[in-house]
């Protein structure tokens, strides 16, 4: 499908200004209303030059609807699959790969612990199926897929033989002596219903990005005049603007 472009309201034109997508419209309304909450996008319509203001609700239903943002269901949520890799461990911290899955609640106790029933399936753990029984615990803001139970006991997820790197992974990293400070290392998409990590954009990589275009006025956000990178998730098509804020919170390499 094409792309859906920001119409001209305007009686006179009546004509897309063919200059922003309805989708990077929708990342850059959610990027800049975090700083204003009274923000209206405004759009310059190319063929009449008449401006036009648009609200969020004005944008979505522009967005195709397979391709808008979708909350998660009360009794789901995303929990990681992590494998410990020595090849990024540092002198003072632990590093681990992995991804995310999705589950669906059943039980939780007391102290954090779950149990649920896997959503989705992982390239890092490969012999895990959609409806395996699975358990996990909270540890620092992440909640960790830890166990599959099979005949009624819960056993370790299996560690594929070579831990695989896909498109969608991520770094996280925890201090030697306390794993519950884990904290990941990547952006992910904003859209909640998806899944996506992306595994190219870790705060370094960020500001790499940020130097080597540092002289482009559109790196500039017109709002916030921060430097802004946008990324486009490849699997659900939504669009996340981030400055350097976007990793507070996250693991930052120095």
């Amino acid at each position: 499908m094409p792309d859906i472009h920001l119409p001209c309201p305007s009686p006179e034109c009546q004509r897309s200004p063919r200059t922003m997508t309805a989708n990077l419209a929708r990342g850059l309304f959610e990027y800049r209303v975090l700083h204003d909450p009274r923000y209206a996008l405004r759009s310059i319509c190319g063929t009449c030059k008449k401006i036009t203001k648009f609200t969020r609700e004005q944008i979505i239903i522009l967005v195709p609807p397979d391709e808008r943002p979708r909350p998660l269901a009360a009794d789901l949520f995303w929990a990681y699959i992590l494998f410990e890799s020595d090849a990024w461990k540092g002198r003072d911290h632990r590093a681990f790969l992995g991804d995310r899955v999705l589950v669906q609640r059943l039980t939780r106790e007391p102290g954090g612990d779950w149990y649920g029933i896997l959503k989705s399936i992982s390239p890092y753990a490969p012999l895990l199926k959609i409806g395996n029984y699975v358990k996990g615990r909270p540890r620092g803001r992440l909640e960790l897929c830890l166990f599959v139970v099979e005949d009624g006991a819960a056993r370790d997820i299996p560690k594929p033989a070579e831990i695989p790197r896909s498109s969608s992974f991520g770094m996280f990293v925890s201090p030697n002596d306390n794993d519950e400070k884990i904290l990941g290392a990547n952006i992910y998409c904003s859209n909640p219903s998806c899944n996506h990590i992306f595994s190219t954009m870790t705060f370094t990589k960020f500001k790499a990005a940020i130097e080597k275009e540092q002289d482009d006025e559109e790196l500039y956000d017109e709002v916030t005049f921060l430097a802004t990178v946008k990324l486009t998730c490849p699997r659900c098509k939504t669009v996340r603007v981030i400055d350097e804020h976007s990793f507070d919170g996250l693991y930052q390499e120095t």
